[in-house]
């Protein structure tokens, strides 16, 4: 049994946008990648009378409560309308929506990677689909973008990139997550970071275009590894989301008799579905009886933060219920709706909305043990993940005492 406690960061912008796909259909029409037909001055009013349209039809309201979402539309109708720019009005939209309390309920334009992902994971395959990146995961924080996480097998990874540094600019423009390297694929382009304030150096990244979805899947499986430690051997994984196939499993079952423990990292990227996740660790029964043995019965931690939401969510919570494997890092943000529907607005906007409210929405699921991380400027520094190490080599140490000691003991029971 593990002591709770209840930490509590500040809110990370672009890990509130995640997407919990838990079995839902997404209505998805084809997107066109022109942008000379996207938002223009004084498309305002009639942009937010479509979304309010889409709202109206879907699950939202009822969520919310028809009253209480009338009453935000009022506040807010002025401040939307009279954007001018996409940007703005992307941001007065979502400070709407935002007040909904509801989660996986977002408007995203395509200067967000977000909407790439999106359309890439639930549109048709396709030019359409790709982006152009190198796979830096951007969090915006007081308005300064910062490098959450760097996709394994991408162009970035290997490059003198940390998770905290600032990205400044790109070919000396100011950096934008897809607008920075729109129409660069194959051309190098010059990338200006700052790892603390005033240590400014430079690294030359060549852009690809290609599937985020397919990006993401391919750095799940790349980031499988061995980590050393205390005399230890622990398999890792990035879990960046629950989509996909689930190989990343089979691959670790397959690692299990070379290791001592597994670090199972939750705290990044998006949602997904949790059933694969829920048998390889705690085995496919929902009351979690153990009808039906877990994958993984080596030790195991894992790190949790404001990314592991959604189909994570209930992934830990299981786990925690269970008594599976301890929690480090921060609390889950207790955002579990599934996604109902993507709509298309105009050429260049998505609108996400919510659909079936799951338990645990807007309950936290707290860390076991809570260490907090503030990325800025951190120069990769991971106390989490320190930590996580620490316990994971004590929880591996006392499960070779207890196997040591189990023959002596039975040949004393037997005498």
């Amino acid at each position: 049994m593990f002591t709770a406690s209840r930490p509590r960061r500040v809110w990370i912008a672009w890990t509130a946008l995640v997407v919990g796909a838990l079995g839902s259909t997404a209505a998805w029409p084809a997107s066109k990648t022109t942008r000379a037909t996207g938002f223009q001055r004084g498309d305002a009013p009639g942009r937010f009378a479509q979304i309010l349209r889409v709202i109206r039809d879907s699950n939202a309201p009822e969520l919310i409560g028809t009253r209480v979402w009338s009453s935000l539309v009022a506040q807010h109708r002025e401040a939307v309308v009279s954007c001018t720019t996409h940007g703005a009005f992307a941001a007065a939209v979502n400070r709407l929506i935002d007040d909904s309390s509801v989660s996986h309920f977002h408007y995203y334009t395509d200067d967000d990677w977000q909407y790439w992902h999106l359309q890439s994971t639930f549109g048709d395959e396709g030019a359409r689909t790709e982006l152009e990146h190198v796979g830096i995961i951007p969090d915006e924080i007081d308005n300064r973008w910062f490098a959450r996480g760097i996709l394994e097998g991408s162009p970035a990874a290997g490059l003198d990139i940390r998770v905290g540094d600032e990205i400044l600019t790109v070919d000396g423009l100011p950096y934008s997550p897809v607008a920075s390297f729109r129409h660069r694929a194959g051309a190098p382009v010059t990338i200006r970071l700052d790892r603390r304030p005033g240590q400014t150096h430079e690294v030359e990244a060549i852009p690809v275009k290609e599937s985020l979805y397919k990006a993401m899947q391919r750095a799940i499986i790349e980031s499988i590894s061995t980590v050393e430690h205390e005399g230890f051997r622990f398999a890792y994984l990035h879990g960046w989301t629950l989509l996909g196939q689930g190989r990343e499993y089979d691959q670790l079952a397959d690692l299990q008799g070379r290791v001592d423990g597994l670090l199972l990292d939750y705290r990044d990227g998006l949602g997904g579905t949790w059933h694969a996740a829920q048998r390889f660790l705690v085995g496919d029964d929902d009351d979690l009886a153990g009808d039906v043995p877990p994958r993984w019965i080596k030790p195991v931690v894992i790190l949790t933060g404001e990314g592991t939401r959604s189909a994570k969510e209930i992934v830990v919570h299981k786990v925690k219920k269970a008594r599976r494997a301890p929690l480090v890092g921060d609390s889950t943000p207790g955002h579990v709706v599934s996604v109902g529907a993507l709509r298309q607005i105009g050429d260049d906007g998505l609108l996400m909305l919510p659909g079936q409210r799951f338990a645990l929405e807007g309950k936290p699921t707290e860390p076991d043990y809570a260490v907090q991380r503030d990325i800025r400027h951190c120069a990769g520094a991971d106390p989490q993940m320190d930590f996580a190490k620490k316990l994971l080599a004590r929880m591996a140490r006392e499960q070779r005492q207890l196997a040591k000691s189990q023959p002596a003991a039975a040949r004393n029971g037997a005498n």
